[in-house]
């Protein structure tokens, strides 16, 4: 998705073993995609792909 015209970026911060510490997300909203997900104008790709990613953010951080 482009957000205001901008594509959106990841980025991520390793450790010297190549362990993710820290995820940037730039021009991204992940909670504008969650908000609207029931909203039948709001393309489900986006809600898809943003459930997926936060929930992928989330078990990854309480188990690494």
């Amino acid at each position: 998705e482009r957000v205001d015209g901008y594509p959106a970026h990841c980025y991520g911060v390793f450790d010297d073993n190549g362990r993710l510490m820290m995820m940037i997300n730039h021009n991204t909203d992940w909670g504008d995609a969650w908000e609207h997900s029931a909203d039948p104008r709001y393309p489900r790709q986006y809600s898809d792909l943003a459930y997926k990613l936060g929930i992928n953010a989330v078990i990854y951080s309480l188990t690494h």
